[in-house]
């Protein structure tokens, strides 16, 4: 007895002192310490205290996700053991939530799934919740997927508050194919029919228009994501930070941290298109025509980049 109690008395010492330099490096604002030291004092001494101070601890850091579950196990916590804590945790949870980022995933109808698995920046998501949109923190979200044994990969923005959404490149489920027996020669069969074929190049030409457009696109969106994440930037020093960067109150940590996530999200996007412009325009350019048919190449993105091969 008096050693399990020497025990729970070192383990609790221990708690303390972790909280107490999670508390200092929270309010330096290092975060990713912070938040890491308030997770192993609760695995010490689980509590509900010591879930809100993890909760708190990534909501000030723009991890909204994982702040809105630690609220929500705290609230658990609080209505198994009668806690009178509880209305103070559902509003903290009530004030949250709308801010909390969605990443709906879609699987495209008549795919096939087989050995389907995937997952959101490393975290893996049951197959059986893909329908349900996924609690996300702010950013850019990596989305890995395994189909047939094809590994595949996109990478999303989702911004504070919005919902995202993305669809899974799956194959199609093959038909079975039935085949007619044959007839004898002579009866009933039909004339061979000639088959058009399609004008070289056509198909690749068209996919190089697409791609171009599609990286226009996106450098546009970049391009005002960048712009109203500075103009927000700067309202928030002029406004909440007496225009100095450390000497913002709270209201104007949560407005840079928002304005600095849009620029990170602006440059991913940005990069994207100009990427999906430059192969637009390769893949345009080196299609082939009818009178080139017989040395055609092709050039096709990928996971890993893009492409290239032909034949001579």
């Amino acid at each position: 007895m008096l050693a399990a109690s020497v025990a729970s008395a070192d383990k609790t010492n221990k708690a303390d002192e972790l909280f107490k330099r999670a508390k200092k490096l929270l309010a330096d604002h290092k975060y990713a310490e912070a938040c890491a030291k308030f997770e192993e004092s609760y695995q010490l001494d689980p509590g509900i205290g010591g879930q809100l101070n993890v909760g708190k601890c990534y909501e000030e850091w723009g991890k909204l996700a994982r702040a809105y579950h630690s609220y929500v196990d705290a609230e658990r916590q609080a209505k198994a053991a009668n806690d009178p804590r509880q209305s103070k945790i559902h509003d903290l949870i009530t004030a949250i939530e709308p801010t909390v980022p969605r990443l709906q995933i879609h699987v495209p109808p008549n795919a096939d799934t087989t050995g389907l698995s995937v997952s959101i920046d490393g975290q893996p998501v049951p197959t059986s919740d893909l329908e349900t949109a996924q609690l996300v923190d702010p950013g850019p979200k990596q989305v890995d997927y395994t189909a047939a044994g094809v590994k595949k990969q996109k990478v999303v923005p989702v911004e504070r508050g919005s919902t995202a959404e993305v669809t899974l490149d799956l194959p199609a489920k093959k038909v079975d194919v039935v085949e007619k027996p044959e007839q004898p020669e002579g009866e009933g069969k039909p004339e061979p029919k000639s088959v058009d074929h399609d004008v070289p190049g056509h198909g690749q030409r068209i996919a190089g228009i697409a791609i171009g457009a599609a990286g226009i696109v996106g450098v546009g969106v970049a391009s005002y994501l960048a712009l109203s994440a500075r103009s927000s930037y700067n309202g928030a020093l002029t406004n909440d930070c007496m225009g100095m960067k450390n000497m913002c109150d709270p209201a104007g940590l949560t407005a840079t941290h928002d304005a600095r996530s849009r620029a990170n999200i602006a440059t991913v996007v940005g990069a994207v298109g100009i990427a999906a412009i430059a192969g637009g325009v390769v893949l345009y350019l080196i299609a082939p025509d009818a009178s080139s048919s017989e040395h055609a190449f092709y050039v096709a993105p990928t996971s890993n980049g893009i492409a290239f091969g032909g034949r001579y």
